[in-house]
């Protein structure tokens, strides 16, 4: 019942009256010639409903009845947008409406990347660039079997992933390996003893294998020997290990380093110029008409995201601020010196001294021309047992 008034909707329909004659004669008429009415009402003055193409027909069965037609109301689609179909303006814009919603349908507007830790989004991201996947990009050109190969590939730390399309995103959802732990080996094939990698003094040994040469609280120089990989059992026999074991030594250690109090650095001028855009589809629409400037910038852009329903939408805002740099002459005081030269030994030890502890340390500064000389000394505690292969001919 429904699908028949929406269907008379559709095709329109009018609501007449047929005064002047019999109705009986005219109803009569109208079913030999197969025109169908709906809602009719009998009397001296018949009223019905009858579909607009068959309005016309009518006419010969009004005639036969001695009757006058009258139409009392249209209805329908045809007669809603009588007045839509004379400004062709808005059926052209609703035309282009929903074929503008049709192109955007079977587009990617966004890719979300999900599950990584250590591996950068950007380099996902920059990969599925050059893979052709980007937003604006057709959803028929994102085949998840071979997109996943080719990443996986790319990156070898990835153990799973999925690609999928959820309306008009491209998930995609990873795992990343897990290390395992390195296989200590129990017995190597070569031999070798433990030397000194350093000079100083013995605080704690622990002997893995082989037989120590010194003890706690011995001295040691550089290249010494520590622990042997002649091995001699209860029974007098020799046998060649690969020695193994920890020396925790304190050991000296001198960092110099020199700073130009005069040096020649960037500062700002205080002018800058902002640049922003729109970005649809990954294509950039410039919001402000302003060139890259020829001088000196430093520049720092911001990437500013729309989200609809925590969707992300294929529609953001670019902002890069360029600051104006120049080389300026300046003097350093001994303060901002030393701050430089510490910071400068700092990285060095970090460097040299990776697992060493550091027990005290004394510093020396001293001026020279326009030149700031600073020394650290510092006395610490690391494992100076170093491999040395013994050869055998």
């Amino acid at each position: 019942m429904i699908s028949l008034r929406l269907t008379r909707w559709l095709l329109g329909y009018v609501h007449f009256k047929a005064p002047g004659g019999s109705s009986e004669r005219f109803l009569n008429h109208c079913a030999r010639s197969g025109i169908n009415l709906w809602n009719i009402k009998g009397g001296r003055e018949c009223e019905a409903c009858v579909a607009v193409q068959n309005y016309r027909d009518l006419r010969s069965c009004a005639r036969k009845a001695n009757a006058k037609l009258k139409v009392l109301d249209k209805h329908g689609f045809p007669f809603a947008t009588k007045g839509i179909r004379k400004r062709k303006g808005i059926l052209y814009g609703a035309v282009l409406f929903f074929l503008v919603l049709y192109l955007l349908s079977i587009r990617v507007w966004s890719i979300e990347i999900v599950g990584n830790e250590t591996i950068p989004t950007q380099q996902i991201q920059l990969e599925l660039t050059q893979q052709g996947i980007t937003t604006g990009t057709l959803k028929s050109r994102v085949r998840p079997l071979e997109l996943q190969q080719k990443l996986m590939l790319k990156f070898p730390k990835i153990s799973w992933m999925s690609v999928n399309t959820r309306g008009c995103c491209a998930e995609i959802h990873l795992q990343e390996k897990i290390d395992r732990p390195p296989i200590i080996e129990k017995e190597k094939q070569n031999f070798c003893n433990i030397k000194a990698s350093r000079t100083g003094q013995i605080v704690s040994m622990e002997v893995y294998t082989g037989t120590p040469q010194v003890k706690e609280g011995d001295a040691v120089v550089e290249g010494q020997l520590l622990i042997s990989g002649v091995v001699e059992n209860n029974a007098g026999e020799v046998s060649l290990k690969h020695a193994g074991g920890k020396v925790i030594a304190e050991t000296s250690h001198n960092f110099t380093t020199e700073v130009d109090l005069k040096q020649m650095v960037k500062k700002p001028t205080g002018k800058t110029v902002t640049r922003r855009s729109f970005c649809l589809f990954g294509a950039r629409i410039p919001l402000t008409f302003v060139g890259k400037p020829d001088a000196s910038y430093q520049v720092e852009g911001v990437h500013t995201d729309i989200k609809l329903m925590n969707s992300v939408l294929p529609i953001s805002i670019y902002e890069e601020t360029w600051t104006q740099e120049e080389m300026q002459a300046v003097t350093l005081t001994k303060e901002q010196a030393v701050a430089q030269a510490q910071k400068m030994i700092q990285e060095k030890i970090k460097g040299e001294l990776k697992d060493a502890k550091i027990i005290t340390s004394s510093t020396t500064e001293r001026i020279t021309g326009t030149r700031l000389n600073y020394d650290l000394f510092i006395k610490c505690e690391e494992n100076i047992a170093q491999e040395s292969e013994i050869l055998i001919e």
